[in-house]
């Protein structure tokens, strides 16, 4: 089949704008071969097109108090102080609501750095007629009780009906738990609706002083050191982000040779997930839950060009395969580790590197700061 990515052919072709040839893929040691068709051979095939939104978030700001050793998106305090504009909400949410989905949760970062912000979008959605289901946050701008339900209060009139107040060790290393604990009874007294993420910590948390921080260490101590396995089963946790980081040393077995071989399929299911999306302050769509990869919102809705969009092209057609292939030819791409966790890892760690290396052949790989370790 014209254009079709399959294993032991050799078929010239184009992924960027550089007009680049690719021949064929041999990965030493495993006698893989990939090949790829031309970039009109990919414009023939079916396109990626996001047609239909389901379920999904708004990311308003990436700045953060914590550095969490989980978060999907690198959030840090190291990020832009920066915060979505009415303008950009407004054209997001429209763009939402049109493509079939009539409410959001939002997210960060933590929203509520900037609580008078926050009303601002919460205002927008309703007048748009997209609820807001709950808004997240990590209660680290907790102060104290009084402050918190006047807060609370202001921003239940204004839309805010659900937070959902994380608890998990990884906030803990950052948010002592008497925060936490404070919002939650502070949102009790505001009205607002409180959705605790998640309740089974709680006794964990419990076991530390509410006042201090404590480290994943401390935990440890207490719970033993498979204690960041025990969690996996007891917390929803993408292996995105820092959690590669963090969980590598746990479960990174596959060689990038095993990866490659096993890996032989695209990566449309993944990108084309609309169950749990996230759009942000930035006017990027994130595709599945592919944290430094984006769509143009302006895009959604109609098939992406191959040209606009080589790396999701590749992956959306090729897979893991494509992508390492594409940053081989442009950039020079190596493995860097021994070994990864699964497809997803080796992804991130080519997307970083081809950033790293002054990439410019699309627009894909944003924001940039995610690429920068903090």
């Amino acid at each position: 089949m014209p254009g079709h990515c399959r294993q032991g052919t050799t078929v010239s072709g184009s992924l960027r704008g550089s007009a680049a040839k690719i021949n064929h893929l041999a990965f030493p040691g495993n006698q893989i071969h990939l090949s790829f068709g031309t970039r009109k051979n990919f414009s023939n095939m079916a396109q990626f097109n996001i047609k239909k939104l389901r379920s999904g978030g708004l990311i308003t700001n990436y700045f953060c108090t914590s550095s969490c050793k989980h978060c999907l998106y690198n959030c840090s305090p190291q990020w832009e102080k920066r915060f979505i504009d009415p303008g950009t909400a407004d054209k997001n949410l429209q763009i939402v609501r049109s493509l079939g989905c009539r409410s959001v949760h939002i997210g960060g970062g933590e929203p509520l750095l900037r609580p008078d912000k926050l009303a601002t979008v919460l205002e927008i959605a309703d007048d748009l007629g997209v609820s807001v289901e709950y808004v997240e946050t990590n209660s680290s701008w907790f102060k104290d009780r009084n402050s918190a339900i006047a807060l609370l209060s202001r921003l239940h009139k204004q839309g805010l009906n659900t937070l959902l107040v994380s608890i998990s060790p990884f906030h803990n290393e950052f948010i002592p738990f008497f925060k936490v604990k404070g919002v939650i009874a502070a949102g009790q007294r505001a009205g607002v609706g409180i959705f605790p993420w998640v309740t089974d910590f709680v006794s964990d948390l419990s076991r530390f002083d509410s006042g201090q921080t404590h480290s994943l260490e401390e935990y440890y101590d207490i719970f033993g050191r498979d204690y960041l396995l025990q969690v996996l089963k007891r917390y929803w946790i993408h292996l995105g982000g820092r959690a590669l980081e963090t969980f590598r040393p746990l479960l990174g077995q596959k060689t990038f040779q095993q990866i490659i071989r096993e890996s032989s399929g695209s990566c449309c299911d993944e990108l084309s997930n609309t169950s749990h999306f996230h759009i942000d302050l930035f006017g990027n769509y994130i595709p599945g839950l592919c944290s430094g990869l984006s769509i143009s919102m302006e895009d959604l809705g109609k098939p992406l060009s191959p040209e606009t969009y080589p790396i999701l092209t590749s992956l959306y057609h090729c897979g893991i395969r494509g992508l390492v292939k594409m940053a081989e030819d442009s950039v020079g791409f190596r493995p860097q580790k021994n070994l990864y966790i699964n497809k997803c890892d080796l992804c991130t760690e080519v997307r970083t590197f081809l950033v790293q290396n002054d990439y410019q052949g699309s627009e894909e790989l944003n924001p940039a700061e995610f690429y920068i370790k903090s």
